[in-house]
């Protein structure tokens, strides 16, 4: 089974239970991180491995939001649908496989790049897929070195937990500008750069 099918199996498995599991902890990080980044009226979003589609859900009391979530996991996002009653547009896509033809004033992904395949092939799409002057936030685990070796080899498709310095790295490889981290928490680093 490939790192793609382990991710789609494991996510349409945990779909049902994942807010009751991590709901509390995880909507406490999304509200800090929408707090930090004061997301401007009339902006189109993406989420990207946006789940449950807890953050989007969070956010669409702005009216004035386009929001789009994507995820590679049928069963997650049938509990989406369910919360956001068509608020935002949801597609069955990988962060690898984006295309959208419009371009996005801030692309999110929030716990869940430690999960992609490609994940310098889903920032160069996260750069294609910004506006210029767009916003890309990533907000991933960092449980350090240890924990992190820890962490891949107990979570199946977990591709690789990055540190803030592969993080910095990255955003600067695709040409982020004003490249910001900051800790959401004790295990969550927030990761912000301009297109």
């Amino acid at each position: 089974m490939d790192h793609l099918q382990k991710n789609i199996l494991f996510f349409d498995n945990i779909a049902r239970y994942y807010d009751n599991i991590l709901g509390r902890w995880f909507n406490g990080i999304l509200r800090r991180l929408i707090k930090e980044v004061k997301i401007k009226d009339n902006s189109m979003i993406l989420d990207v491995g946006c789940g449950t589609g807890s953050f989007l859900k969070i956010i669409s009391n702005n009216k004035t939001l386009r929001l789009y979530g994507i995820d590679i996991s049928p069963k997650m996002l049938e509990v989406a649908k369910s919360k956001l009653k068509n608020k935002a547009e949801l597609n069955l896509i990988s962060a690898e496989k984006i295309d959208y033809k419009h371009k996005f004033d801030y692309i999110f992904s929030t716990e869940a790049f430690h999960h992609y395949s490609n994940q310098e092939k889903a920032v160069k799409n996260f750069n294609l897929a910004l506006k210029k002057g767009g916003k890309l936030i990533i907000v991933d685990l960092n449980f350090g070195i240890i924990l992190n070796w820890i962490f891949h080899m107990i979570e199946p498709g977990n591709r690789k937990m990055n540190s803030k310095e592969d993080f910095y790295k990255i955003f600067e490889r695709y040409r982020f500008k004003n490249v910001q981290q900051k800790r959401l928490g004790l295990f969550m680093i927030m990761n912000t750069g301009i297109k």
